[in-house]
């Protein structure tokens, strides 16, 4: 058991750290440029992600070994998620690096180990069936909670601002429809990419790109608007219309992007937390049926 935790964990560090290698990406930190963040760097990730790492093993650990429902599973969860965030906080010197992926990640470790638990293979589909047994329910009655709190406190999440000014659903809604730009867009590209013998680098930004292209990013909603947020998957959608990170002088293009994007301040936060999930299903699953 211990074994298989420590796996699955580890699993989930190298994603966040595949993610922030990932470059050069518009408005976002990675080897290149900090994008559009002042606060944060590679490092500032790393420190990051090495401070969740045990946390990760220990959401598997839960997934493992507890005998309740799966959403029963789902809702320990929370005390662990919210110990990882401390953690993260503590490394970082209080900068939000990973946030959003603590949630996320914390889902599907704990899925993870609970297919383990069952004896069953690890799959793309079984790992999302997972999810769902453990969050819809869950989350839904949450959602439904949040729609109709419309007081504004200042302790909102950018998450449940974005709910009371533009009606989207954030990591929670991400969940109750089963990740789509998970299962639905980012994987299928990685998986792609490396089936045709691309460069991996180049692979995770074309699945980046993508992403950009068809989610509402909470992350440019909340520091910009929605205007700014069609603008950039329409820039996303021309781009991949002419080859996108398989072109040529991709990178070029790319790094003339992160400098306007880094300029005007918009970053693609969800969009980079959803490659790095999809990076952790795709590690997980090798081997694995769709």
């Amino acid at each position: 058991m211990t074994g298989t935790a420590e796996w699955i964990g580890n699993c989930a560090w190298n994603a966040l750290i595949e993610e922030v290698n990932t470059t050069p990406k518009p408005g976002l930190v990675d080897l290149y440029s900090n994008g559009a963040h002042t606060d944060m760097d590679a490092e500032t990730f790393r420190r990051s992600a090495d401070a969740l790492r045990p946390f990760f093993v220990q959401m598997a650990r839960e997934g493992l070994s507890f005998d309740g429902s799966a959403e029963e599973l789902f809702m320990g969860l929370r005390g662990v998620g919210i110990d990882a965030e401390q953690a993260m906080y503590a490394a970082t010197g209080g900068v939000n690096t990973h946030k959003g992926a603590v949630f996320t990640f914390g889902i599907f470790c704990a899925a993870a180990g609970r297919c383990k638990k069952e004896q069953r293979v690890l799959t793309a589909l079984g790992l999302l069936e997972m999810e769902q047994e453990m969050t819809v329910r869950v989350l839904s009655a949450e959602l439904e909670k949040l729609r109709g709190n419309t007081g504004i406190t200042g302790r909102e999440t950018h998450g449940e601002r974005n709910l009371h000014r533009y009606g989207t659903a954030g990591c929670r809604g991400e969940a109750i429809e089963g990740y789509p730009g998970v299962f639905g867009i980012a994987l299928p590209v990685l998986r792609a990419g490396l089936a045709s013998g691309r460069d991996w680098n180049r692979v995770k930004l074309q699945a980046l790109l993508t992403l950009m292209a068809h989610t509402e990013d909470s992350n440019i909603l909340s520091r910009q608007n929605p205007a700014v947020l069609r603008a950039v998957q329409e820039e996303m959608r021309e781009f991949l219309r002419c080859g996108g990170a398989y072109r040529e002088d991709a990178l070029k293009i790319l790094e003339e992007l992160d400098a306007d994007y880094s300029r005007r301040g918009i970053s693609a936060g969800g969009c980079a937390d959803l490659l790095a999930a999809a990076i952790f299903i795709l590690e997980l699953t090798v081997g694995g049926e769709e």
